[in-house]
């Protein structure tokens, strides 16, 4: 049986580690005092409020965002993508450039397209995450139509 989290946190499968990204996940599970699994990656940030998986496979990763209430997640576009086909706003932190955490910073400029859209909430810091759970989780109706294939086609209308 699959255990129930408040909050489901992951990093992705990026190789650079999201150190800031757990600490502001887990900094905000121990002020909150929320159940959380935190998705760790390759990081190498421990977490002491919340549990922590390295990696989970995409049936357990999509299981976990159906049952938590709040996700949170960098702005990966599968991430996001597969909280909102499952009728999720998921809580995103991008990672940066300039901080080590990708080769680009195309994760901000992907928060906030999908900030436009409506299909997350962008936050830059422990106060706004915690801010965000202080609130009833947001949701949206399942979008089914959401798949890779339709994410690829608007991420090239973006970039053209």
């Amino acid at each position: 049986m699959l255990e129930r989290y408040s909050i489901f946190a992951s990093v992705g499968n990026a190789t650079q580690p999201f150190d800031r990204f757990l600490r502001m996940v887990d900094e905000a599970a121990g002020r909150t005092g929320l159940r959380t699994l935190i998705q760790t990656g390759s990081g190498r940030f421990r977490p002491q409020h919340a549990e922590a998986a390295s990696f989970v496979t995409q049936e357990l990763f999509e299981a976990l965002m159906q049952e938590a209430d709040y996700i949170v997640t960098h702005a990966g576009e599968g991430s996001v993508m597969a909280a909102v086909r499952l009728g999720k706003v998921p809580i995103v932190v991008p990672r940066r450039k300039a901080a080590g955490e990708h080769v680009n910073d195309h994760q901000l400029e992907l928060a906030d397209e999908f900030s436009r859209m409506g299909w997350c909430c962008v936050v830059a810091d422990v106060g706004e995450l915690i801010a965000c759970l202080r609130t009833l989780p947001q949701v949206m109706p399942l979008r089914e139509d959401i798949s890779n294939r339709r994410m690829r086609e608007m991420v090239n209308q973006f970039i053209s």
